[in-house]
């Protein structure tokens, strides 16, 4: 299922008291899936536009949010539509007129007629597709008629109407969508034009599924079933800018109905309305209708030409939140560490009698791991980490500690697995907010091991976490360096282990080797001994980045089959772990291996290789994601996919 919006491509070009400032994408129906695709729903435009830079920036500024923009029609002679938005402020408030004409040379680049063509549209759309569309022009009012999609419209001027009669008017829109909305202006001139009392009476003409008005600063009406309901805005903030606040509004509708599949529940309407009006709120304190989502794209004029007419556009270059990330981990890992967060592990009365669980899932998984390795280590008690359905599937009664590991604090799976569990003997691991957990996950004040300072709150953005996998382990490593009084120094360590695999893989992950595991599809990971941690780690990243598939096998369990797939298949792309030390069987496999295996050795044995090659695994998936130039933070996933993460039933 996708959110569809339908119509010709426009540029908006802003200016402030005279002076210009950017170019953005516009036009309601875009403005809708632009907000929606920010919300995480699949999108797509059937729309067409010049073969210009204009054009260009209209595409991309939708590109940029993910929307699907593949069939959107490129014209070699036609200039791309533009609006024109001044602002202008005065001495309370601000100002603005939207036209056609450019403010400074009075060009109009625009043409009247749709260029887009419904026969291409009417072939490609999917049956499950929902259709918008802000206008009844010919072309829409085609593609309209002649499909049995859920469609809605947002209508916000009626123009286009005057020069029917009341029966076309009617003919139009009478059962043709699933949703409509109008603004104020617009419900108002139907409603006398149509000879009509109310607006239940032009629900009742008109028989959509539901209808909503939007009344700016008076709120907003729901009509369903032929009932109404009106609401009182209840958050107004700051405006500087009210275009796009109905664009938004509806976005926010079309989501909430979305997720209710449809079904108007008026106990729900004024949720859906709250949810819609703190998103306007958003958009009105900036400028433009997309000033919220995605910034203005700055702009060069040439020489004496107008603005309008001709330009240069220098694309801004990508963050890549993974080189942030990476950046930022020997830095957030010290902080963490120097928070009291130690102490507070100190406090746990971790003993030879134990049976510990240490919960993880995703990146969190890997910290659990090597927590587990500490504690048996330092004890002798057994450890099991452990995914959290996996718990349900067990008798836990003689679960003396549960170890979670959550970089939120807050998530469900993990919470949910062990509720009915003694909320005395739970802990969790986070850089979550205290108040956030306690008042979420009911895990007791005491039990909440923050990593969390005013030196160190910011959080990592993106999907996939160094930080969430690495600190919890090194929580755990200084643990263990403290109860064996350690003469290593924890800070130099870890400084001493970045910067060795920093320069170490850059050298080893080279364009041959992606070569390599692009030809194959299928990346083999050997873990045993002390580099489990690494092992898990990096097949949870490369699996979620969605580059490659892999395969772990234990190094001894391998030599028992598993070499069937290695040759039959020609999977013969691996990643080889070690500790320092080398045992016999493991000189023998390495032998086997071949010049196809990328060996990564610690310059340490036991515990410190387990976390220096934890150190080697965020370096591995950086380097690799640096050459194949994406950014492995930031997966694209789909809409039906984040369904599934986001579940937060039974387990």
């Amino acid at each position: 299922m996708r959110v569809v919006s339908i119509g010709d491509l426009v540029i908006d070009y802003y200016y402030k008291n005279g002076k210009f400032l950017g170019i953005n994408g516009g036009m309601t129906s875009h403005n809708i899936i632009a907000n929606l695709a920010k919300m995480g729903i699949k999108t797509a435009v059937f729309g067409v536009c010049g073969n210009d830079l204009q054009g260009k920036i209209a595409i991309k500024s939708l590109e940029n949010l993910k929307v699907d923009v593949s069939n959107v029609t490129i014209f070699d002679d036609v200039r791309t539509r533009c609006f024109h938005v001044s602002y202008f402020e005065n001495a309370s408030n601000w100002s603005f007129t939207s036209k056609k004409r450019c403010p400074f040379c009075n060009n109009k680049k625009w043409y009247e007629e749709s260029l887009i063509d419904t026969n291409y549209i009417l072939k490609n759309i999917n049956d499950d597709d929902i259709l918008v569309f802000d206008n009844l022009n010919n072309k829409n009012q085609i593609i309209i008629d002649n499909t049995s999609n859920k469609k809605i419209i947002d209508l916000g001027q009626y123009f286009e109407l005057e020069n029917l009669t009341n029966r076309e008017i009617i003919d139009k829109i009478k059962n043709k969508f699933e949703i409509i909305n109008f603004n104020e202006r617009v419900s108002k001139y139907l409603v006398k034009r149509l000879k009509l009392n109310t607006d239940k009476e032009l629900y009742n003409v008109l028989k959509p599924n539901f209808m909503t008005i939007t009344r700016g600063e008076n709120g907003a009406t729901f009509v369903s079933n032929g009932l109404v309901y009106n609401f009182n805005l209840t958050y107004k903030g700051d405006v500087i800018d009210s275009t796009g606040a109905g664009d938004a509004f509806i976005s926010s509708i079309i989501k909430d109905c979305i997720k209710n599949k449809f079904i108007y529940n008026p106990s729900l309407f004024e949720k859906w309305y709250n949810n819609s009006n703190r998103l306007t709120t958003k958009v009105v304190a900036k400028m433009g209708a997309r000033g919220h989502i995605n910034v203005l794209f700055k702009i060069k004029k040439i020489n004496n030409e107008c603005i309008c007419d001709s330009f240069i556009y220098n694309e801004r270059k990508q963050i890549k939140r993974c080189n942030i990330n990476i950046n930022n981990l020997e830095t957030r890992i010290i902080n963490a560490i120097n928070s009291n967060v130690s102490k507070k592990v100190n406090e746990i009365d971790f003993n030879e009698n134990n049976n510990c669980l240490f919960v993880g899932t995703g990146g969190s998984y890997a910290g659990a791991y090597f927590a587990s390795k500490v504690i048996n280590l330092l004890y002798g008690c057994n450890t099991y980490p452990i995914y959290p359905r996996d718990i349900l599937y067990r008798n836990n009664k003689n679960i003396d500690r549960v170890i979670l590991f959550s970089y939120s604090g807050t998530t469900n799976d993990i919470i949910n697995s062990v509720k009915d569990l003694n909320e005395k003997n739970i802990y969790i691991v986070t850089k979550g907010e205290l108040q956030n957990i306690v008042l979420k996950t009911g895990i007791l004040k005491k039990n909440i091991l923050s990593y969390r300072t005013s030196s160190n709150k910011g959080k990592e953005r993106g999907f996939l976490s160094f930080e969430g996998a690495v600190v919890p382990a090194a929580i755990f490593l200084k643990y263990y360096l403290d109860k064996t009084d350690s003469s290593v120094d924890f800070d130099n360590f870890i400084k001493t282990s970045m910067k060795n695999w920093n320069n170490e893989i850059g050298k080893i992950i080279n364009k041959d080797v992606i070569d390599k595991m692009k030809k194959h599809n299928l990346i083999n990971l050997f873990r045993g001994d002390y580099n489990n941690s690494a092992c898990y780690d990096l097949e949870s990243k490369i699996i979620e980045s969605g580059i490659f598939n892999c395969i772990i096998h234990e190094k001894k369990n391998f030599s028992h089959g598993r070499f069937i797939n290695y040759e039959n298949l020609n999977n013969v792309c691996s990643i080889y772990f070690k500790q320092k030390s080398t045992t016999k069987y493991e000189q023998e496999l390495l032998k086997y291996l071949g010049s196809n295996n990328i060996v990564i050795e610690s310059n340490y044995d036991g515990i410190l290789a387990e976390f220096d090659l934890l150190i080697a695994s965020q370096f591995i998936i950086y380097y690799i994601g640096k050459l194949m130039n994406i950014d492995v933070s930031k997966p694209k996933y789909s809409t039906d996919a984040m369904k599934i993460y986001f579940y937060k039933g039974d387990l």
